[in-house]
């Protein structure tokens, strides 16, 4: 940059001192002082180009000093930017950690008061040992871990009829699953818990084995008349007894006792014959139930509107075989037997 403007100043002068000489050269009949007056005009303009260079000069360099002071600029504010990021970033963990520990701190106090969710994380974490456990009077799927299971595992439990706490073992009320079906799946279980389904002969019998257990059966017609029938007893023997219907205690209710004709009776199905009928109750009506010779109740029958014999029903809800919209079977343990938290 130096050399640059050195340069620039050796032309001005080269070309000023020519205009001067040949000033002078011009100027030869002039007076003898003409050449001190040439001298002090190259003079004075190399003093006026000396202030424009020095002019020049200061611009170029405080241009120059605000390039400079532009890129460190540029870098703070990067580097700026780059910390702020980094932090925003902070901010956001510490918000969401924050957003998740209220939610905890929620989900906690909520169990305390006893408004516990269904699909609250808590009940997932220490499974209730029965739906008679759950004080929430929302029904739904929870998680249980009764006496005598290895594993816990999901159950309807219904909250709100009868002073809830009922885990419900059968339920059927648009015919959307098939109910006519082999040993296996009703010693196992089939459907839905959001839909219709069977609860399964093993687990009916590992629920209800301590003799502590009552029962619910709830029947519904097609035009809308609701009945009940509830057993204080309800006892289902092993595999090895065909799951037979031991007990279910003393009725009451308003649908009728279709459950007296079947005590002691084994539970048969279209591919295991276990009643007392000279013909297969399954086959011929179409279901599985603790047969004797054959019904007075057949729940796990064909769901179908009208008297038919193979029809879903329970036979002292009517004087005939009507079929019915609904039906739903729920167990509970006996209040006074209720087990307890530690």
């Amino acid at each position: 940059m130096k050399v640059k403007i050195l340069t620039i100043i050796c032309v001005f002068c080269a070309v000023h001192y020519h205009e001067a000489t040949k000033v002078s050269s011009d100027c030869s009949n002039c007076p003898a002082n003409s050449g001190s007056f040439g001298y002090e005009l190259l003079l004075g303009k190399l003093e006026d180009l000396e202030a424009k260079f020095w002019n020049m000069w200061l611009e170029m360099k405080e241009q120059t000093e605000n390039q400079i002071r532009f890129k460190d600029t540029q870098k703070e504010i990067k580097l700026m930017l780059t910390k702020l990021e980094d932090r925003s970033s902070e901010i956001l963990e510490q918000h969401l950690s924050c957003a998740n520990h209220e939610n905890w701190k929620k989900t906690v106090l909520a169990m305390q008061l006893g408004r516990r969710s269904n699909s609250s994380l808590l009940d997932n974490l220490k499974p209730f040992k029965s739906c008679a456990e759950i004080s929430s009077y929302i029904s739904g799927k929870y998680t249980i871990h009764p006496l005598g299971f290895e594993k816990p595992f999901e159950a309807y439990c219904e909250q709100s009829v009868f002073d809830g706490g009922w885990t419900v073992v059968q339920y059927r009320f648009d015919g959307s699953v098939d109910f006519n079906r082999n040993w296996t799946d009703y010693r196992n279980g089939f459907g839905k818990l959001d839909g219709e389904f069977w609860i399964g002969l093993e687990k009916l019998h590992r629920l209800t084995k301590s003799g502590d257990h009552q029962l619910l059966v709830e029947t519904k017609t097609f035009n809308g008349t609701y009945k009940f029938a509830r057993y204080d007893e309800f006892v289902i023997g092993t595999e090895d007894e065909k799951y037979a219907l031991k007990k279910v205690g003393s009725y009451n209710g308003s649908a009728g006792d279709g459950l007296k004709y079947h005590i002691n009776m084994q539970f048969s199905t279209k591919d295991n014959d276990n009643d007392r009928s000279g013909s297969n109750c399954a086959v011929l009506y179409k279901g599985a139930w603790w047969y004797n010779n054959c019904y007075r109740s057949n729940l796990n029958g064909l769901y179908k509107k009208g008297n038919h014999q193979d029809s879903m029903n329970w036979d002292h809800h009517t004087n005939e075989c009507e079929g019915l919209a609904y039906s739903r079977m729920m167990i509970r343990k006996t209040p006074n037997n209720a087990e307890t938290c530690p």
